[in-house]
């Protein structure tokens, strides 16, 4: 578990990652040649090349993209709430308690605000649309940040952290699973087009966010100590 000075310096550095991207989307230059142009020579920056060659790739790589499509759906906030919240409803009936289930709810309103809002402001066009352009702004589109990845981070991430105790082997294989499912989420999204790879780092980021938010706000309640701390078998939140 992070100490406070860490989470502040951990979100702090999240947000400056972030701002960064969003500042890379509001300054990228629209139509990239399909021939090969060295970055910068043309005042295109190393990440917009590397958003539009990917992209490429993604194009030349997957024919058939029904596999890739079915993986990505477990990036779907609702695919992610359907697995979660029955278990979260009958550990919270069973402890007597809302803790387990109100802490998934406060962070998927956290990370759903967070990105939501963003993608609504910067409006960024989902490669699909915009190729071979770079995802046009103002259109009312969704793609900056990735939901998906979103999703994957926050509350899968949510339901690692309170279903293990600190420093056991189970959490790591928890956090192993949430990494290894974020990894999948993310390359099936970029493999079947529906996000730039900057979208999903995006994403990912405020995933970290909210998580890192909501487990330190239950930390400093006392809330599940043991998921922060040796377990007590008098703990029942």
């Amino acid at each position: 578990m992070l100490s406070p000075r860490r989470y502040v310096f951990t979100v702090i550095a999240l947000t400056i990652f972030i701002a960064a991207l969003t500042l890379f989307v509001f300054m990228q230059h629209g139509f990239v040649h399909e021939t090969y142009v060295r970055p910068q020579s043309d005042g295109r920056s190393w990440l917009e090349w590397f958003d539009w060659y990917s992209i490429r790739e993604a194009r030349r790589l997957v024919d058939n993209k029904k596999v890739f499509e079915i993986t990505a759906i477990f990036g779907l906030r609702g695919t992610i709430i359907s697995f979660c919240l029955p278990i979260l409803a009958l550990v919270s009936w069973r402890r007597r308690s809302w803790a387990p289930i109100a802490g998934f709810v406060l962070v998927l309103l956290f990370e759903t605000g967070l990105a939501g809002s963003t993608k609504m402001a910067i409006g960024r066009e989902f490669p699909w649309q915009s190729w071979p352009r770079m995802g046009a702004l103002g259109t009312k589109e969704l793609a900056f940040p990735s939901g998906h990845a979103t999703n994957v981070v926050a509350l899968l991430g949510y339901m690692a952290w309170y279903f293990t105790k600190a420093t056991t082997f189970m959490r790591k294989v928890a956090w192993g699973l949430v990494a290894s499912a974020s990894v999948i989420v993310g390359l099936s999204s970029w493999l079947i087009r529906t996000h730039w790879p900057t979208d999903l780092f995006a994403g990912t980021a405020f995933g970290a966010i909210a998580l890192l938010t909501i487990v330190a706000l239950y930390s400093a309640l006392g809330i599940n100590p043991s998921a922060t701390a040796p377990h007590s078998p008098t703990t029942h939140l």
